[in-house]
């Protein structure tokens, strides 16, 4: 704030051709340095909140990601049964059949488990809707949500983390 109110007592001191700081003499640069400069150290942390421009509150998305976590942890037991991923999908899905043999390649590949669940079953359109989720295909692991169809490089990174 400090920094605000000395560029605008500078600015209101000095008549409008006088705004061209490059042509202050030394001394005068010099005070003006030194003031900007305490001003920034003063309220270094303003100047960081204002470049970062408007944020959601830490505390209200800290709440939403334990609400889901919390969700997961509920849910996983269930819908994983054991498994590393639990893979959603539905007879219209143009991507499912993709998702499937990529799942199951990796799975080979790195010794996971995964299970199936097809939205047309009851439970599965249950577990979906408690998930927020309508369209396959989504993954679940037991601390994340992955939606849609995940390439195997992206999948991969998360099965191996």
């Amino acid at each position: 704030m400090r920094a605000i109110a000395v560029l605008a007592a500078l600015a209101l001191a000095m008549p409008a051709k006088a705004n061209d700081f490059s042509a202050l003499g030394p001394t005068e640069r010099a005070a003006l340095d030194a003031e900007l400069r305490a001003a920034i150290l003063a309220s270094g942390d303003v100047i960081a909140d204002a470049l970062a421009g408007p944020q959601p509150a830490q505390s209200e998305m800290q709440q939403y990601i334990q609400d889901d976590l919390s969700l997961l942890e509920r849910l996983a037991p269930n819908l994983l049964e054991g498994h590393a991923v639990a893979l959603f999908t539905s007879p219209d899905c143009s991507t499912c059949t993709a998702a499937i043999s990529e799942l199951k390649g990796l799975s080979m590949r790195y010794g996971t488990t995964f299970i199936l669940h097809d939205l047309s079953a009851p439970q599965a359109a249950e577990w979906a809707k408690a998930l927020g989720l309508s369209e396959a295909p989504f993954y679940v692991l037991p601390d994340m949500v992955l939606k849609g169809h995940m390439p195997a490089v992206v999948l991969a990174r998360y099965l191996t983390r």
